[in-house]
């Protein structure tokens, strides 16, 4: 067991175009940063989707060879928006993955939002209309866990009807684990309770958590489901610098080029830690006692290696 055992680091899929040059992306940068976390001992890495809306590097393609390039960390998405594939096309790229990873896939996936004309834009743009990512993306999970049985598939789903369907290569995993993600939502809760081998939230305080979790858990009772079978991961946004003013100045231009919008709106959607490393082991202590077990980590910063050796060195020894 080491350090990190519960902790993972997002990947700058998106901040390689960002902050490229004119040279264009170094993507080697997700490498690198892949392997680093992996000598570091973190126990996974994970990366972004969108097709149009923030562009980065497309995260299947990614994940494979991220998945060659390492021999141990776990290899996940935070988050996939599924309603914007085929389940037939993804649950064989997931397995391929899984099977170049030797198991060690996991799909974290999410419904996205529908309230900014970008996210409208990029669903039309697949063919997708987005009043059904709902409906779409909980289907879509139907469909793929039984497409990775190996046996032939019939249904006559809504969006996906399938006709004697048989997937190879089936996963390494028995089933690739699906991590669920929603903030507040009462769909999205209810989806976690019913779908979710984990819930993925980046809800802005520990009160909040507790409400989301409360909600799942009495959902999951009235289900038939034990919810301790189900995962609590924390998804935070971390700018570590030994001064509040400096960590919020780069945390804010992060979030405006990622975003594009500043860092006091994106604070009080989702949760961003920017200051000393003592904050930052505060909040995560604190969602720690409020049962999040398990924490993905962004940088907001173009600083990530830096950030990454940081929060390594000064964080996480007092959070493990």
């Amino acid at each position: 067991m080491t350090l990190a055992d519960n902790f993972g680091v997002l990947l700058p899929t998106r901040g390689v175009l960002v902050y490229a040059d004119s040279g264009g992306p170094r993507v080697e940068q997700t490498w690198q940063m892949a392997e680093t976390a992996e000598r570091a001992g973190y126990d996974s890495v994970w990366v972004g989707d969108s097709v149009t809306s923030k562009p980065r590097l497309e995260p299947l393609t990614a994940m494979a060879a991220i998945a060659a390039r390492t021999n141990r960390v776990k290899i996940g998405t935070a988050v996939l928006l599924n309603a914007l594939r085929h389940p037939v096309h993804l649950a064989h790229a997931a397995a391929t993955i899984d099977n170049i990873s030797g198991g060690r896939t996991i799909l974290g996936l999410g419904a996205g939002r529908g309230n900014n004309q970008m996210f409208i834009d990029e669903h039309a743009a697949v063919g997708v209309p987005i009043a059904e990512r709902a409906p779409r993306m909980e289907e879509s999970i139907r469909a793929m866990r039984v497409l990775w049985t190996g046996e032939p598939v019939s249904s006559d789903g809504e969006f996906y009807p399938l006709d004697n369907v048989q997937l190879e290569p089936r996963p390494v995993q028995p089933s690739i684990p699906l991590w669920i993600s929603s903030n507040w939502v009462r769909r999205g809760l209810a989806r976690v309770a019913e779908q979710g081998d984990a819930w993925i939230t980046n809800v802005p305080s520990p009160e909040l958590f507790t409400r989301c979790w409360e909600r799942i858990e009495q959902q999951a009772g009235e289900m038939g489901r034990d919810p301790s079978e189900i995962g609590r991961c924390l998804y935070i946004s971390v700018n570590l610098k030994d001064d509040d003013a400096s960590a919020v100045a780069e945390g804010d231009g992060f979030m405006r080029a990622y975003y594009s919008i500043p860092y006091d709106v994106v604070s009080k959607q989702l949760l961003c830690v920017f200051g000393p490393p003592q904050g930052c082991i505060d909040a995560i202590k604190a969602y720690q006692d409020s049962g999040a077990d398990y924490f993905i980590v962004r940088f907001a910063s173009p600083d990530q290696m830096g950030q990454l050796a940081r929060f390594t060195e000064e964080v996480l020894p007092h959070v493990s």
